[in-house]
């Protein structure tokens, strides 16, 4: 599937910019008040308090999981209690990061335009060492109070299932409170090995550990379910939402059954993930990780004593080129199916759902290419055949130049990688959910063009994330900071609300139809924003039939 090797690209790209960017903690904020400390709040394990400004309360690293070193490759358990009132005013440790391996043969990581890229996209990070005490989540609400029930929106970070975090800067959810009267919450939870190695086939004392990440995600979700309306949220109104690999996160959360009934609407962006990793396939990369730290099968137990990293280097290094990699296993407990393989998963049929991509999601992941915005039409079909073949890659060449003839070959292979990929599966994931008959689906584009690197990387993958969140003015170096962008920041958010508030993102004077195959309606979010019947119809057509 595109989607792993997109996200393990992406991983690449950001963990190459190093220490390129400015270095900006996750728990800082610019605010106009002074924070003060809120009362205490019970919650498991103790009490809490966050601080509050210009309107907002946040509250930061609470615990929702305890260590889990102890349960390693094991469901998480309950954190351990606490005496006194615990200060909530920082962002708790992230998960120990993925070893995302080498670029890859051709990959230029050392240019000076890969370079800046690197350090645009790497601003918005969240920065410090990882833990496998990692289970905390952050809430920003406006009135931490039971006296209003108002709609949950829960973040699923980026970041494939390898890296990330919740705590970056990019997701800090105090302006999509304070616009929305809603509460946003953000969370980490175990990724790479640590979150998805699956050794079931090798002790029964591991049958969950393929999916460990998704159960921290669900225990989160248990946590807001039984605490979010002291926080002032409806806990039968919680949208989850993510981008990229939280997108896939939320495509597989629509699958499994643990999660039913916890979450009431789903958006996915940039990450439409129809299948996972097959319980075989995962068992032989658990075996080859074995292998590469010189242990026999029998003695899988020991993975839970060495050192972490070493285990995460080593499920890396034993992952095959262009294999599936660590993700949600299809285990037959957790995760029963493939989400949405070969059709959109029954026990969320009435989850209203947002699909969406970037026009340019590749101009990120192929920015690295030594050729990238110089390619001639020669090179650019030569990419072409390479990715797709000889004959597959000749017809897609000439489909791709034949309707943007304007476009510099370099945009024909990042278009071309884009629809192949994220475009294709949203809208499979689209019609596969209509096809259900249940609960409705809106689709959406975002076309709007990045200014920074003089408008080069057009509208990659990721550009839409401050934008949802209305944080342009604290990612400057990803969006810019000029009136085009706040003005489709206000929009997309607000197209965001009103969808987790009541299941429809139409706005006064924007009206957003439902998705139907027969229609196509998609949400093209631009400078002038609006609804285009089966945009780019050719090329999709196009992809229908050669898959």
């Amino acid at each position: 599937m595109v989607l792993q090797a997109l996200t393990r690209r992406e991983s690449l790209l950001m963990a190459a910019a190093g220490g390129l960017a400015v270095a900006l903690p996750g728990s800082a904020r610019s605010r106009t008040d002074a924070p003060v400390p809120t009362r205490p709040l019970e919650v498991t394990g103790g009490r809490i308090r966050g601080l509050r400004a210009d309107g907002v309360s946040s509250y930061l690293g609470i615990p929702y999981g305890g260590n889990t070193a102890p349960c390693r490759f094991q469901p998480a358990l309950a954190p351990k209690p606490w005496t006194g009132v615990r200060d909530c005013f920082e962002l708790g440790a992230q998960c120990i990061q993925g070893d995302v391996g080498g670029a890859g043969a051709g990959a230029d990581l050392s240019s000076e335009f890969v370079k800046r890229v690197l350090a645009a996209f790497k601003s918005t990070m969240e920065t410090g060492e990882g833990s496998e005490d990692c289970l905390f989540l952050n809430i920003y609400t406006p009135d931490a109070s039971p006296r209003r029930r108002r709609p949950v929106m829960v973040w699923l970070h980026g970041g494939g299932f390898a890296i990330g975090s919740g705590g970056d800067r990019q997701y800090d959810g105090a302006r999509l409170c304070r616009r929305g009267d809603v509460v946003v919450v953000t969370l980490n939870h175990r990724l790479n090995a640590l979150g998805y190695l699956y050794l079931g086939a090798l002790h029964e004392d591991f049958a969950d550990s393929g999916n460990v990440g998704q159960l921290d995600m669900i225990r989160a979700l248990q946590w807001v379910r039984d605490h979010i309306a002291a926080f002032g949220g409806d806990p039968r109104n919680v949208t989850i939402f993510g981008q990229s690999g939280g997108g896939a996160k939320v495509s597989a959360m629509l699958a499994m059954p643990p999660a039913h009934g916890l979450f009431h609407k789903a958006i996915v962006q940039s990450g439409a993930a129809l299948t996972m990793v097959d319980k075989n396939a995962a068992a032989e990369l658990a075996e080859r990780t074995l292998s590469a730290l010189g242990l026999a099968k029998s003695e899988v137990h020991r993975l839970q004593t060495l050192d972490a990293k070493a285990v995460i280097k080593a499920a890396s290094a034993a992952q095959r080129p262009g294999g599936r990699g660590l993700a949600p296993v299809v285990d037959g407990r957790a995760l029963p199916t493939h989400p949405f393989q070969p059709v959109a998963p029954e026990i969320s049929r009435q989850v209203p759902m947002m699909i969406g991509t970037t026009k340019d999601e590749s101009t990120l992941f192929l920015s690295a290419d030594p050729l990238f915005g110089k390619m001639t039409a020669e090179q650019a079909e030569a990419r072409f055949r390479q990715m797709l073949g000889n004959e597959r890659g000749s017809s897609a060449f000439e489909l791709y130049r034949s309707l943007r003839p304007d476009d510099p070959p370099t945009y024909w292979v990042t278009s071309m990688a884009t629809d192949r990929g994220a475009r294709a599966d949203s809208i499979r994931q689209a019609e596969r959910k209509f096809a259900q008959h249940g609960a409705p689906v809106y689709m959406f584009r975002v076309d709007y063009h990045l200014p920074i690197l003089d408008g080069v990387m057009r509208a990659p993958h990721g550009t839409e994330v401050p934008l949802v969140f209305d944080n342009v003015d604290r990612t400057p170096n990803l969006v810019g900071n000029g009136a085009d962008a706040h003005a489709l920041a206000a929009l997309m958010s607000q197209a965001w609300i009103n969808f987790a508030r009541g299941g429809d993102p139409s706005q006064r004077g924007l009206a957003w139809p439902a998705y139907d195959p027969k229609v196509r309606s998609t949400m093209l979010f631009d400078r002038q924003t609006r609804v285009a019947d089966d945009p780019d119809s050719a090329i999709r057509e196009f992809w229908s039939r050669v898959g």
